[in-house]
């Protein structure tokens, strides 16, 4: 088996219309468990609160920057994804933030490609196991 050790996680284009791929496509990745662990890093604290002289430590999860570093880091790149006026919209932190958090379409979208593209990467697994 080989495997590109320059770009383990290359991603897959899902286009938006099958149909008519003029509407535009998005190059998607999986999460990784090393990813989400570096993600779990980032996005939680460790808060300390004293009661009765007793020392209580306890975890706190910042769930906006969790769900940033998430969706930036599995929404790589996208061509032809254009605003209302027909002004092409930049792949941005930013600009995939707003989408995902607000356009309900955009996000079952994203949703639906990556749980597709989960299940490619499990069956390629199993199908790898056996051969």
């Amino acid at each position: 088996m080989k495997f590109n050790m320059e770009d383990l996680n290359p991603g897959a284009w899902f286009y938006f219309n099958e149909s008519d791929h003029d509407d535009g496509k998005i190059l998607l990745r999986v999460l990784t468990t090393g990813k989400l662990s570096e993600i779990r890093e980032k996005s939680m604290e460790t808060k300390v609160e004293y009661h009765n002289s007793n020392r209580h430590e306890f975890m706190v999860a910042n769930d906006a920057l969790r769900d940033e570093i998430i969706w930036d880091y599995c929404i790589i790149e996208w061509e032809n994804l254009d605003d209302d006026e027909g002004v092409p919209i930049e792949c941005t932190t930013e600009n995939k933030l707003k989408l995902m958090n607000n356009h309900p379409t955009f996000s079952s979208f994203i949703e639906s490609c990556l749980t597709r593209l989960n299940s490619q990467m499990e069956m390629l697994s199993e199908y790898r196991e056996k051969n």
